[in-house]
C-alpha cells in the first residue's frame, strides 16, 4: 500500500476567486496551478503510480490574503470541496484544512469546523502569512490550539520572506522555488526551535514538505552552534539540542528523493519518520512522482523499510488509514 502524504488541490471556485483579485496561474509563486479537474482523472493517474491514498491540500498561495473575510470563505468553500472529495472516495482521500491564519479568531473557528464538522484529517500551515513568519509570537495561540488537539500539521513552504529583493533574473531562472521554497521550511523551522516552540508544546509534530528543505543537510551545523554557545546565549533557551526536537518530525520525499536527500535524512530522522510524499498534480504532469517511487526502490531499503516509508509511518499519524486498508484488504 502506497500513502502519498503531499498532493495538492486547488479546486476551479477558489481559482476564480484568485484570477478576481488579480493572482495571474502562477499563483504569485511563479509556477502554474493545475487546477483540479474530477475526481476520477486523478484517481486514474494515481493508479497508473500504484498509488493507494493521496492526502490532498492547498499549496502557496493558500488563504492567506489581505482580505480578512476573502481568507475566511476561501478557507470555507476549500475546506468544505477538500472533505467532499474524501466523503465520496473515503479509501482514496484524505484532506488537510486551510485556516485563514491573518486572523486568529477565523483560523481557530474554521480549525475546529473542520476537524469536527466536516471530519478532515489535519490542517496545513505556510511558513509565512504575508510576509510575517510563522514563528512570531502573533501566533502562538494558535499552536496553543493545535497542541490540544494533536493532528497531524503540514508546513508547506510559502513564497519566501524577502523574495522582493531578488533580481529579476533570480525569477526568470526559477530560484524562488528551487532555493527561496527550500530556505523557507528551513528558516522556519529553525527559528521556531531555538525560540522553544517545539519545547513548549510537545505535541507539535509537523510533517515537513521537500524532506523539510535544507534541515536534513544543516542540522549538525545547529547542534555544534548550540554546543559552542555559552549557558546566557539566547539559543540555549532550550533544554537539548535542536535535533532532539528535529527528530519529532516527519519529513516527506516530495523532490527531496535522490540518494543523497534520502542519506542525510535517514541520519537525520531515521526510517521511521520518512513520508511518501510526491508533490501531486504538479509532478503528474511530468516525470517526477514516477521517479519518487523508482528511486525508493533503488536505495537499498529492505522490504520492511520500505513498507512504513510507503504506508506505516502514514498511518500512525494518520489512523483513518487502518480502515482504509481494511476496506481494500475486504474487497480483494
Amino acid at each position: 500500500m502506497k500513502v502519498d502524504v503531499h498532493a495538492h488541490c486547488y479546486p476551479k471556485p477558489y481559482m476564480e476567486t484568485l484570477r478576481k483579485i488579480g493572482i495571474d496561474e502562477g499563483g504569485g509563486v511563479g509556477i502554474k496551478i493545475p487546477e483540479w479537474t474530477s475526481s476520477e482523472e486523478h484517481i486514474a493517474k494515481m493508479d497508473a503510480l500504484d498509488i493507494d491514498v493521496q492526502v490532498l491540500s492547498l499549496s502557496a498561495p493558500n488563504v492567506y490574503f489581505r482580505d480578512a473575510e476573502l481568507s475566511r470563505d476561501l478557507a470555507q468553500t476549500t475546506n468544505e470541496f477538500l472533505s467532499e472529495i474524501c466523503r465520496k472516495n473515503p479509501d482514496r482521500f484524505l484532506s488537510f484544512a486551510s485556516v485563514p491564519l491573518n486572523n486568529l479568531n477565523h483560523a481557530v473557528d474554521e480549525l475546529h469546523r473542520a476537524i469536527n464538522d466536516l471530519d478532515m484529517d489535519g490542517v496545513v500551515l505556510g511558513t509565512n502569512i504575508n510576509q510575517r513568519s510563522l514563528s512570531d509570537d502573533q501566533f502562538l495561540p494558535f499552536f496553543e490550539e493545535l497542541n490540544k488537539m494533536k493532528i497531524p500539521i503540514a508546513l508547506h513552504p510559502m513564497r519566501a520572506i524577502g523574495e522582493n529583493l531578488m533580481s529579476a533574473e533570480d525569477a526568470k531562472l526559477n530560484i524562488p522555488s528551487n532555493v527561496g521554497f527550500l530556505f523557507e521550511t528551513t528558516r522556519t523551522i529553525a527559528q521556531m526551535t531555538f525560540k522553544g516552540i517545539f519545547e513548549n508544546y510537545k505535541n507539535l509534530t509537523f510533517i515537513l514538505s521537500h524532506a523539510g528543505g535544507a534541515i536534513p543537510f544543516v542540522y549538525p551545523r545547529w547542534d555544534i552552534t548550540y554546543l559552542a554557545r555559552p549557558e546566557a546565549h539566547p539559543v540555549k533557551n532550550i533544554p537539548h539540542l535542536p535535533s532532539h526536537y528535529l527528530k519529532r518530525h516527519y519529513y516527506d520525499t516530495a523532490l527531496a528523493y535522490y540518494p543523497s536527500s534520502l542519506r542525510c535524512t535517514l541520519d537525520l530522522a531515521g526510517v521511521d519518520h520518512i513520508l511518501l510524499g510526491t508533490d501531486a498534480p504538479y509532478s503528474m504532469i511530468d516525470y517526477r512522482a514516477k521517479d519518487t517511487i523508482e528511486k525508493i526502490e533503488q536505495y537499498g531499503f529492505s522490504k520492511e523499510e520500505k513498507e512504513k516509508i510507503y504506508s506505516q509511518n502514514a498511518t500512525r499519524l494518520f489512523p483513518r488509514i487502518r480502515s482504509v486498508r481494511k476496506n481494500r484488504r475486504a474487497k480483494h
